[in-house]
């Protein structure tokens, strides 16, 4: 039977994270319009991309912070501050930095390997560590928040693979459904976003439900 904390750190961790990447991408955009205007949109200029990235990355932040406090209230933190700090810090630049790494891995990638391997086993390889590492980096820094350090070190590895895990069986399961990166077709349908967003959908669900439950009843050491 699912625990309460277990739902409670699932609903909380994917409205709070995913909820600030909503408003970011609502907020830059809107913000971009107002400043470029909408015929801007094929050709931005560097300052109307700075002007909307500024909201969008706040917005982005502050989901990272907001779910800081309310998971470290499972586990019965006080200190407010400290908590939206660690979950600022551990989200935010790991996020960044896994997706500015993506970016660049990929093409090269794709180019030298793609036509033996295929692309979607290269988006595979690549994926599942990138949810490994920004669910495990993210959840070690709420330990570390919470000043338990054998607890840090639980929460990434066992968080950490939750997520990685998750994000390929669902990976797994949109490509035996049809959903296969690289595949004839698949830009038409938005493969990629589609199964990247699931995966990450369910890795946040997952593994948010896992901390809950762990934060709401620590392990002893």
């Amino acid at each position: 039977m699912i625990s309460k904390p277990a739902v409670t750190g699932a609903v909380l961790t994917v409205l709070t994270l995913f909820g600030g990447l909503a408003l970011g991408y609502f907020l830059g955009n809107t913000v971009f319009s107002a400043v470029a205007g909408s015929n801007q949109f094929d050709n931005p200029a560097p300052m109307h991309i700075t002007f909307a990235a500024i909201p969008a990355l706040a917005s982005f932040l502050a989901g990272g912070a907001v779910w800081g406090v309310l998971m470290g209230r499972m586990a019965g933190a006080t200190e407010t501050r400290r908590m939206a700090w660690a979950g600022l810090l551990g989200f935010g630049p790991i996020t960044l930095a896994v997706a500015f790494g993506l970016g660049a891995a990929e093409p090269p990638l794709v180019a030298a390997f793609g036509a033996d391997t295929g692309i979607h086993r290269i988006f595979t390889l690549l994926f599942v560590p990138a949810a490994f590492l920004i669910a495990g980096v993210s959840a070690w820094a709420l330990g570390r928040g919470l000043r338990d350090n054998a607890l840090a070190r639980a929460l990434f590895w066992r968080i950490g693979l939750t997520a990685g895990l998750t994000f390929l069986v669902i990976n797994l399961i949109m490509e035996s459904l049809g959903y296969v990166v690289g595949a004839p077709g698949a830009a038409d349908r938005a493969t990629m976003l589609t199964v990247m967003a699931s995966g990450n959908s369910g890795a946040a669900l997952v593994g948010g439900g896992m901390m809950g439950k762990i934060l709401a009843d620590p392990p002893v050491y």
